[in-house]
């Protein structure tokens, strides 16, 4: 017999099941689910330099720009949705000085309405969390006065159930890497005290989110070792080993900012190391650096989701960059007892 799988999920009816433990497309505790074939990441497809200023602001479907008001030009032929299969992730990006809370108001694809709260960062590229179906409306708070921003779309993707990790993963069809893989890098002391960046090829592509250190040397001064992707240093991440750190003092750094920002892409054999600061005159270490390929989030545990928590269901940035032509599936190791997740923040 054919399972009859659902793939009908209308705007205005929400077909969130609390606790839900079955459904026709996962067998056992597994579920392959095809997140489509997205569109190129666009930073301002919804809103495109809407005002923000020290009053607060609201803005409608009345206010999307045409990339996204379902007309010819439009990313889907409905007015407010995006085109992944199960929703995907916004950026929000402000002028110069803008500081604003922007509460974004949508539904995910089983209708549940959501939101999510993007805090701008003057032109920074603030990254959310939450794979959003449907846009309705969008506040600004007030803050700094005389500024601008833009709401779009980039390349993390929803799924469509609570995922625990991810099992396997095809882009048109082929597989492609799934696990994490740590890099190894050698400073040797000669390196190490002339500042000389060191590098080796990824053997994946994907985003670097981590980085550990071992002393192989004593060192004489402190060093910040600061993990680059050629010549560009990576944000946010990096070790300082302090002065007169003996052998085998170990150190490690996680991104402190989000690890979908675009320094940390790294391409597969593409180069990737480490950059000595060059103050001691001694020492010598070695690195590890971890690059996700699907830098893949899983659905969120917490007791009650709120307006900055990860996704209920957890998403993945996918490897390749969507471009409207690749179609993306990932077989999902998910939770059977609570497929659907925690009910969404709605406020």
């Amino acid at each position: 017999m054919t399972k009859v799988v659902g793939d009908y999920h209308p705007r205005s009816i929400s077909q969130y099941v609390p606790n839900m433990e079955y459904a026709a497309d996962v067998v056992g505790d597994v579920s392959i689910a095809y997140l489509g074939s997205p569109a190129a990441l666009d930073a301002d497809g919804i809103f495109d330099g809407v005002s923000a200023t020290n009053s607060a602001t609201s803005y409608t479907s009345a206010d999307f720009k045409t990339t996204f008001d379902g007309s010819s030009t439009s990313l889907t032929s409905t007015s407010g949705m995006l085109d992944a299969t199960y929703g995907r992730c916004l950026t929000a990006t402000g002028s110069s000085g803008s500081n604003h809370v922007v509460t974004v108001k949508g539904r995910d694809y089983l209708g549940q309405r959501m939101q999510e709260n993007l805090t701008l960062s003057g032109t920074t590229v603030i990254f959310g969390n939450k794979a959003f179906k449907f846009i309705d409306s969008m506040d600004i708070a007030a803050g700094a006065t005389g500024d601008t921003m833009d709401l779009g779309w980039f390349d993390r993707l929803g799924l469509p159930y609570k995922t625990e990790r991810i099992v396997g993963y095809t882009e048109d069809d082929v597989a492609k890497p799934h696990e994490i893989a740590e890099v190894s890098v050698e400073v040797d002391a000669v390196r190490f005290a002339a500042g000389t960046d060191c590098l080796v090829p990824s053997p994946i592509a994907g985003q670097i989110t981590g980085v550990n250190s071992v002393v192989t040397t004593a060192t004489s001064g402190d060093s910040t070792g600061t993990v680059v992707v050629g010549s560009t240093d990576v944000g946010g991440i990096s070790i300082v080993i302090a002065g007169s750190s003996g052998v085998a003092t170990v150190d490690s750094d996680t991104a402190t900012t989000d690890n979908d920002q675009t320094t940390s892409t790294i391409a597969k054999f593409g180069a990737v190391g480490i950059s000595p600061d060059s103050t001691p005159t001694g020492g010598a270490a070695n690195y590890t650096i971890t690059v996700e390929p699907l830098a893949f989030v899983a659905g969120d545990d917490t007791a009650t989701q709120t307006a900055t928590t990860e996704d209920t269901r957890g998403t993945i940035r996918v490897t390749s960059a969507c471009d409207g032509s690749i179609s993306y599936e990932a077989r999902c190791k998910v939770n059977t007892t609570d497929l659907h997740g925690i009910e969404q923040y709605n406020g």
